[in-house]
């Protein structure tokens, strides 16, 4: 089996554990983690979370804002952190993040 394969086997499982779909959004974001901001990319959101490229390790469990096109702003947790990406899960339940993504939420269960 390739490497190939098993990265996809291991996408294939990891989306069927997930309880949100998610979409794929490259865009620049803010990380608000007390009264420091740190810019960073978003790479792909779901109404439990989202996933952030960022230039500093930030500790598993950090409770943090994250910031997006400037006005939406969510309250998160970090799950995951490995290789300059990290995972956060929003803190809020799944019907106010998608009230709080507005356009971004569309298409998102």
């Amino acid at each position: 089996m390739t490497n190939e394969n098993i990265s996809q086997g291991v996408r294939a499982a990891l989306s069927s554990m997930r309880q949100h779909n998610r979409r794929t959004v490259i865009q620049s974001a803010t990380l608000k983690i007390g009264n420091f901001d740190f810019d960073c990319t978003a790479y792909d959101i779901s109404l439990g979370g989202i996933r952030l490229k960022v230039d500093m390790p930030i500790k598993q469990g950090t409770n943090v804002f994250v910031q997006l096109r400037n006005k939406i702003k969510q309250t998160a947790r970090v799950v995951w952190a490995a290789d300059g990406f990290m995972g956060l899960s929003f803190t809020e339940n799944p019907e106010s993040v998608k009230v709080g993504l507005g356009s971004l939420a569309n298409g998102l269960t």
